[in-house]
């Protein structure tokens, strides 16, 4: 249970960040508290570090308010803020492990690694002369080598296929960019598709720039996909709803014992005030995400397409202490404008809380049952949208049209071999053999998505041989796509992946 709690507590709420205090008052533990750290260090049958069982005490004194209020050491709180400030320092390479062997999984276009000349494949043996390949290293202790300060020097010796022998690359550590966009494009129908991956300190005007650039190219409907975003901080889900709503409309409101009520509406002046509007959900997307999703169903604004979601309506405020580490504490829950606040129960710990997500994930619904639109899980009180359509709190958004799991045998065979990674490992043991030559062959990632088509799948995966005809045709879709990222990027990821996406398939 640990480990499922360590899995799905990366799902963030609307994080604010309070200013940062500037107190130099001794933060200390309680005598009694130090009396038993310091009796565990000394008399303790396994050696222990006193540091550890503080944090350990910390996070577990948080847990029994509610499953969000973390202490993050210093640490933890340098990971955090890199996603949410949507930059990071290292070399710009996603890495890509097959056993203990690592490789570059791809090069990020405009990074360091990509003027010095590493390519997608590489294996990278040394780091600054230490071996990292074949030795047992966590990924965590690879990208600890890797990764350094801004203007500081890194030396990779790879080892590239068709090479005699190893190359070796001094690369500058640079800042490098971490989206809060995944993919902005145009679908069939004059239809604007944007997938946003986290809130973040960019989020803002990387949507504005997305929602410019598709009216530029003709939009005149958006699909706002939220599937899989656990959020980030409250002012970007504001700011997001922001840009569908017309002035005056509400978007959330906020209040906790110690916080009073705060309102807060659309200002006017969105890149996409008017026009049809579907937003994207699962069970996965959480928090700021459900503000979003939210304030568009409650305003009548547009459409919410998917499945429930996470059901996560609390805020947390970010207090920075002295030694660098952080506090993330609970102060207020937040409501959508019709009144109901999303949040799932949690008053029988934290263990019963994520499980009864998993729990609702077996239960997803395979057919479109219109009780599972109608009937309210944690909380039986009718909220009113603007139409006066009645939508429930508690246990998540759900969606005014499901897309239920497709639950036929050959999606499920499709599923499984995708889900035990034998297609993303065969597509990338292609990448290794092949990427200077696809480079050499697709002149641009336009030139890949046109004409590349994936040798024979059958070879490399030999279980698609089992699939449906059409299945195996996705399959191979789904290939060419693995392979376009490590190549490309996530943008062309996307633009290859969505062609086959259910959910998109099905949206109304």
């Amino acid at each position: 249970m640990p480990l499922l709690i360590a899995l799905l507590s990366g799902i963030l709420t609307g994080l604010l960040i309070a200013p940062q205090r500037t107190s130099k008052a001794v933060m200390g533990l309680s005598e009694k508290v130090m009396e038993i750290v310091q009796l565990v260090e000394d008399e303790y049958v396994d050696p222990t570090d006193g540091d550890t069982l503080c944090d350990a005490m910390l996070n577990a004194m948080l847990l029994s308010l509610d499953p969000h209020s973390r202490y993050l050491s210093a640490d933890e709180l340098r990971k955090e803020q890199e996603s949410m400030q949507g930059n990071f320092d290292g070399i710009g390479v996603v890495l890509r492990y097959l056993g203990d062997t690592v490789y570059v999984g791809e090069v990020m276009a405009d990074g360091p690694s990509a003027r010095s000349g590493l390519t997608p494949g590489d294996c990278i043996v040394t780091v600054d002369g230490d071996t990292v390949s074949g030795v047992g290293l966590s990924n965590e202790e690879t990208v600890g080598r890797i990764r350094g300060p801004h203007g500081s020097k890194v030396t990779l010796g790879v080892l590239r296929h068709g090479s005699a022998k190893p190359l070796h690359f001094t690369i500058v550590r640079g800042r490098v960019a971490m989206p809060s966009v995944a993919y902005a494009g145009m679908l069939p129908k004059q239809t604007g598709y944007i997938h946003l991956a986290r809130f973040g300190e960019t989020t803002t005007r990387e949507v504005h720039a997305a929602l410019q650039q598709l009216r530029q190219q003709g939009m005149r409907r958006l699909v706002l996909d939220l599937r899989g975003n656990g959020g980030g901080l409250l002012e970007a889900a504001i700011d997001v709803a922001d840009e569908l709503l017309p002035a005056g409309d509400a978007i959330v409101y906020t209040q906790g014992h110690h916080q009073r009520k705060q309102h807060v509406y659309a200002s006017g002046g969105g890149c996409f005030e008017q026009g049809e509007l579907m937003v994207l959900i699962d069970e996965y997307s959480a928090s700021a995400s459900e503000i979003v999703a939210g304030a568009v169903q409650d305003n009548d604004r547009g459409l919410v397409v998917g499945r429930r979601s996470f059901g996560k309506g609390l805020v947390q405020r970010q207090y920075d202490l002295a030694d660098g580490s952080a506090l993330w504490l609970t102060v207020a829950r937040y409501y959508t404008p019709s009144g109901r606040c999303i949040q799932r129960p949690y008053s029988h710990g934290s263990d019963e809380y994520y499980m009864s997500f998993i729990e609702r994930l077996q239960a997803a619904p395979t057919t479109a049952d219109s009780s599972y639109l109608t009937q309210p899980l944690d909380d039986s009180t009718r909220y009113y949208t603007k139409q006066r359509r009645v939508v429930y709190g508690g246990g998540g958004i759900c969606p005014d049209k499901v897309l239920p799991y497709r639950s036929d045998n050959e999606v499920k065979a499709f599923n499984i071999l995708v889900n035990s990674g034998k297609p993303s490992r065969a597509a990338f043991e292609y990448v290794i053999h092949e990427a200077s030559a696809l480079q050499r062959a697709y002149g641009s990632e336009d030139d890949f998505v046109r004409r590349f088509r994936m040798p024979d799948i059958d070879r490399m995966v030999p279980d698609a041989t089992l699939l449906s005809a059409g299945q195996h045709r996705r399959l191979e879709t789904l290939m060419k796509a693995y392979v376009a990222q490590s190549l490309f990027g996530q943008y062309a990821f996307y633009r290859i992946y969505n062609t086959i996406d259910d959910d998109l398939g099905r949206l109304p």
